[in-house]
């Protein structure tokens, strides 16, 4: 095991093992927290867990300064806890309805600190109110589903005692929800201490959220640089999905920017939970392969749109039973990844105990939050599982720069390795300087030949660096035009624009996209790692195709789109490579034709053999000058032109299509008039016979 795996082993360790002892709080017993040992001026917090009064089907509003003692409850009822799991007269509640919880808070005699209380979220709203005087509220508790307003947002407030006892009485309705209650602790205490736990859960919760967010950066990047590892992709998937749910579910980091929508919101958590379990199966069976797990995960995927329209479309206290299926599979996966990983270990796999470790963090987290969201935990206070994912992330991230690690040992050694060749070879070299004395001739012409190219690489670093500066210029354009536009969708102003902000973001987008891959196939091409698979294609499918993709493109600006096919279009060439070559020159005709304009696609077999098919594409546009089309293909200057409505480039595209051309066996040729249009006629090989000829 090498430094960083046994680093991060012992890390993963030491958050397994280390604990922490907890002091024995007081509870709630028989509807009364006795708190009367509190010494006047000590800073304390307590959670209001044990057995509250409860009363099905009433509200209680108490009366201000006085504390009622002839009540008699219902139940009482364990919180927190669902009161659809309480029993009455031997029967337990319904799911839906309305009612009161009440206790009672014994103070020490002539206590008058500021207190505070912590109010977590209530199935579905409550109202809370302290010796007859409402304090705070979610949403609307009513008796009728018409009037209920369901709602979540975690909130504090003070309250200054003015008698030694306090009659809390907290006024719930649930009418949307599968269960109703609170399945979160209440707190109470000093103000001080409440507020500062308060503070401090927002903020861990936020700061774990911002790491989870740079980790799936992190892994998305390296996922694009090596789109292979499918592994890399799913994680990042997962860790996106488990930063976002604190903003969903406890402590609903949302409400910070105010979106209050129940229905929003609910949905929003069991969204993220299909996408974490769907992309936590994938990455499990990526790791760990079996063919019975893979076709589970395929039947999940098979049910998982169905499942997301429900989660938009149903009612929550209908979808919301879907949460036992969602929880089941995910520990199904963890005891898979258990399992698999124990046998990695008998076999002798080291990685595998990294990952045991972690999968073992994550299991407990799974079970802990699955107890929290069933009220079967009273110490918790929020889903753990986004804290315990950053275990894995360690370990993800440790076993990447691991195989960096090996990966610049390789590369040092074959460095000496170079380093040994390059002395034998001076050496040889002198000692035939020495012997051949009268071939200084041809010495001066190695070394002119060094000069040519160490400036044709001084050019080509250069021109690289000149590149991705203005690719980072042009990147930054659409991701900022993409984040506005989502803003926008935040205001309620612009609701009734959705669609049309929705159509914007898929257009940046493309240009993202489109700005990546010819990036990525361009530095590919830099240092010949271009992959080209040749194979008889159709050129008709493949323009039709980008045609389609383009079409809005060419319709903003009403350019009409003409393709036209004289004989066969089958070719002989990479149909990766041609559909990058088309959708270039295509971008390139739109982008430079006037509003009203027309580009034409031709596609024929050449007159001269049938061996060789021609594609012209052909606009009415801008043109180019003479000067220019002498360096459009082969000049070391990136020069971008903008369009018509001043569309920017990065000055790669038609140098990438000369390339991918020249690789294809092909030839381009170029026909302008400034001012009157441009046509690119490109002859690709039209069979293997004359792609092995060219």
């Amino acid at each position: 095991m090498n430094v960083p795996e046994r680093v991060s082993t012992t890390i993963l360790l030491l958050i397994l093992l280390t604990g922490s002892v907890a002091a024995v709080s007081p509870r709630v017993g028989k509807g009364v927290l006795d708190l009367s040992e509190i010494e006047q001026g000590d800073e304390f917090a307590v959670r209001l867990n044990g057995e509250w009064e409860f009363y099905f089907g009433t509200f209680i509003y108490g009366t201000p300064g006085t504390v009622c003692d002839t009540l008699i409850p219902d139940c009482y009822a364990k919180v927190p806890g669902y009161w659809s799991d309480y029993t009455v007269d031997g029967r337990k509640l319904p799911r839906f309805g309305y009612g009161t919880y009440r206790a009672l808070i014994v103070l020490p005699r002539g206590y008058r600190d500021r207190m505070g209380f912590d109010m977590p979220v209530f199935d579905t709203s409550y109202e809370i109110s302290i010796n007859g005087v409402t304090m705070a509220r979610n949403g609307t508790p009513a008796r009728t589903r018409a009037e209920s307003v369901p709602s979540y947002k975690p909130l504090i407030f003070s309250y200054v005692p003015k008698s030694d006892t306090l009659e809390l009485l907290i006024r719930v309705s649930n009418y949307e929800h599968r269960r109703g209650g609170f399945w979160l602790p209440v707190k109470a205490g000093t103000f001080h201490s409440i507020q500062n736990n308060f503070s401090n859960q927002w903020l861990f919760s936020t700061l774990v959220s911002g790491i989870l967010i740079a980790s799936f950066l992190f892994f998305l990047i390296f996922y694009l640089l090596d789109r292979r590892d499918r592994k890399l992709l799913m994680f990042a998937i997962l860790v996106l999905c488990l930063a976002l749910r604190p903003f969903f579910s406890a402590p609903y980091l949302a409400t910070v920017v105010d979106i209050r929508n129940w229905n929003l919101i609910i949905r929003g958590e069991y969204i993220i939970l299909l996408f974490m379990i769907t992309s936590g199966m994938w990455l499990t069976y990526l790791i760990y392969p079996a063919r019975w797990f893979r076709k589970v995960s395929l039947a999940v995927d098979i049910v998982f749109i169905p499942w997301i329209a429900a989660v938009v479309f149903l009612p929550v206290r209908i979808f919301s039973w879907s949460v036992f299926g969602i929880q089941a599979l995910a520990i199904l996966t963890l005891l898979y990844a258990v399992s698999m990983s124990i046998r990695g270990i008998m076999k002798g796999n080291r990685r595998d105990i990294m990952y045991l470790l972690a999968i073992m963090a994550i299991l407990f987290g799974v079970a802990s939050d699955i107890l929290l969201s069933n009220a079967l935990e009273e110490k918790q206070q929020l889903y753990i599982l986004s804290f315990l994912i950053l275990i894995f992330v360690l370990i993800q991230s440790t076993l990447l720069i691991a195989d960096w690690v090996r990966s610049d040992k390789v590369r040092e050694k074959l460095s000496l390795q170079l380093e040994e060749l390059n002395r034998s070879l001076e050496s040889r070299v002198d000692e035939r300087t020495r012997e051949l004395t009268d071939s200084t001739e041809e010495l001066n012409a190695r070394n002119k030949q060094i000069a040519l190219q160490n400036k044709k690489l001084t050019e080509t670093i250069s021109l690289k660096n000149k590149v991705f500066s203005v690719i980072a210029h042009d990147l930054r354009s659409p991701v900022v035009n993409i984040l506005y536009t989502l803003y926008l969708l935040k205001e309620e102003e612009f609701r009734d624009r959705t669609e049309s902000l929705a159509d914007s973001c898929i257009q940046y987008s493309q240009q993202l996209i489109s700005l990546l891959e010819n990036m990525l196939v361009w530095g590919r091409g830099q240092e010949d790692m271009i992959k080209y698979a040749p194979a008889e294609n159709d050129l008709a499918d493949i323009i039709l195709t980008n045609i389609s993709i383009l079409k809005d493109s060419a319709d903003r600006k009403n350019i009409e789109l003409n393709f036209t096919q004289v004989g066969r279009s089958n070719g002989w060439f990479d149909r990766d490579l041609v559909d990058i070559i088309i959708r270039n020159l295509l971008t390139n005709a739109i982008k430079y034709s006037y509003h009203g304009g027309k580009v034409t696609i031709h596609v024929k077999e050449r007159e001269e053999s049938s061996e060789w098919v021609t594609i012209s594409i052909c606009d009415n546009g801008v043109g180019i000058t003479p000067e220019r089309q002498k360096r459009l293909f082969t000049g070391h200057e990136i020069d971008s032109t903008p369009g018509t409505d001043s569309e920017k480039g990065t000055g790669i595209g038609l140098k990438l299509v000369y390339e991918l051309v020249a690789l294809s066996k092909g030839t381009i040729t170029v026909e302008s008039t400034p001012g009157s249009g441009t046509c690119f006629t490109v002859i690709l090989p039209g069979s293997a016979q004359a792609f092995r000829i060219r």
